[in-house]
C-alpha cells in the first residue's frame, strides 16, 4: 500500500486480523500540507454514516492515522499481473485473464457508490487512479484523501488516461489548456477510464503505440484525450454506454452515475438469467460484508487510541516502531 512521500508506516495485527496503518507526516511542509489535508477529509468522515466502498479509518489525530489495511494489492497492479507488455514499448500486447464479469460490475459500482458519497459531502476525489484503488481479496475500496477538496476547487491534475486538459471548444468548463476545476465532470472522467482498465483489461491506449518513439506516447494520448478522441469501444454495449457518458461529461451528477451502476449490475443479472450473458465468478464470491459493525469498529478504535497511548506515533516519528512491540 502506498502511502505517500514523506511518511514512515508500520503494520499492527489487531484482534479482529486486520491490520491498521500508521500515519506520521515528515517536517517537510508540502508533506505536512498534504497530511493535514487528509486528516481534514478524516475529521469530515467521522461526521457522517461510513461508506463501505471507502478505506476506514479507525483513529486519527494530529500525529497519525490508523486506517484499515487492504491485505492485497491495487487495482493497477492486480491488472498489471493479468496482461502481458513488450517490455520496450510498454504496450499490451495481450490480456491472459479477465476478471469475471459480475466482479468488474461490482468494482464500478463501488467505485461510483463511493465518488457518490465524496459529492454528497460536497468534495472531490481529485486524483482517481488505479494507484489509489485498494484490494482485499476481491473487495475493493477508495483510498489516499490529500488531493481531495470541495467541489468547485482548482482542479490541480491528474495524469492521463484519469484526468483531462479542457480544449478550446469548452470555455464553460475552464480555461482552455487546463484541467478546470473539481467536480462531477473531472470525477466522472476519472471514472469512465477506471471503468475502461476494469472492463479491458489494461488502460486507454495501453494497447497500442501511437508514436514512432514510445517516450512521446504519454503526450500523445493528452493531446488526443484534450481533443476528446476516445479508443473505440466494442466490448459489451451496456458497460459501454456507462464509459462513454463519462467520458462525454453527460452526467449531472455524481450521484447520476452511482445510480446507473446501480442499475447496470440489475440489468446484467437479467441478462445472466435469460442465458444470454455469462457472469461467472471466482473462487472468492462477492457477497463480501464491505463494512464494519459499530462494536467492531469501537473496538479497532480503542485498539489504535491504545497504541497512540503506548507511544506508537512519536516512535514512527523517530524511525523506532520496534521499541513499543
Amino acid at each position: 500500500m502506498s502511502i505517500g512521500s514523506g511518511a514512515e508506516a508500520f503494520l499492527l495485527f489487531t484482534k479482529s486480523t486486520l491490520v491498521s496503518w500508521s500515519r506520521f507526516p515528515s517536517l517537510a511542509s508540502f508533506e505536512r500540507e498534504q497530511f493535514l489535508q487528509e486528516l481534514k477529509i478524516y475529521q469530515t468522515f467521522a461526521q457522517n454514516q461510513p461508506c463501505p466502498s471507502i478505506v476506514q479509518c479507525f483513529h486519527f489525530s494530529e500525529r497519525g492515522f490508523f486506517l484499515e489495511c487492504m491485505r492485497d494489492m491495487s487495482l493497477s497492479s492486480r491488472i498489471q499481473n493479468n496482461h502481458t507488455r513488450d517490455r520496450q514499448t510498454m504496450v499490451v500486447t495481450s490480456v491472459e485473464k479477465y476478471e469475471p464479469l459480475q466482479l468488474q460490475l461490482q468494482w464500478m459500482n463501488d467505485l461510483a457508490q463511493a465518488i457518490g458519497f465524496l459529492e454528497s459531502l460536497n468534495l472531490a476525489h481529485g486524483d482517481l487512479r488505479p494507484e489509489n484503488v485498494l484490494l482485499d481479496r476481491d473487495q475493493l475500496k477508495l483510498s489516499d484523501f490529500d488531493c481531495t477538496a470541495q467541489i468547485g476547487t482548482k482542479y490541480e491534475a491528474c495524469l492521463a488516461p484519469y484526468g483531462r486538459i479542457l480544449n478550446h471548444e469548452e470555455s464553460d468548463q475552464g480555461e482552455c489548456g487546463t484541467f478546470g476545476l473539481l467536480g462531477p465532470r473531472t470525477e466522472q472522467f476519472a471514472l469512465g477510464s477506471l471503468f475502461y482498465l476494469i472492463n479491458y483489461g489494461f488502460e486507454v491506449y495501453g494497447d497500442r503505440c501511437l508514436t514512432d518513439d514510445a517516450h512521446d506516447h504519454g503526450p500523445r494520448v493528452v493531446e488526443l484525450l484534450q481533443d476528446k478522441k476516445f479508443p473505440k469501444l466494442d466490448g459489451i454495449p451496456l458497460i459501454d454506454r456507462v464509459i462513454e457518458k463519462c467520458w462525454q461529461n453527460k452526467y449531472v451528477k455524481a450521484s447520476d452515475t452511482a445510480a446507473d451502476t446501480k442499475t447496470l449490475l440489475s440489468e446484467i443479472d437479467a441478462m445472466e438469467s435469460k442465458g444470454t450473458i455469462n457472469t461467472e465468478t471466482d473462487s472468492w464470491g462477492l457477497n463480501m460484508d464491505q463494512g464494519y459493525s459499530h462494536q467492531d469498529f469501537l473496538s479497532e478504535q480503542k485498539f489504535c487510541q491504545d497504541l497512540e497511548k503506548q507511544g506508537l506515533l512519536e516512535a514512527l516519528a523517530q524511525g523506532e516502531p520496534e521499541e513499543i512491540v
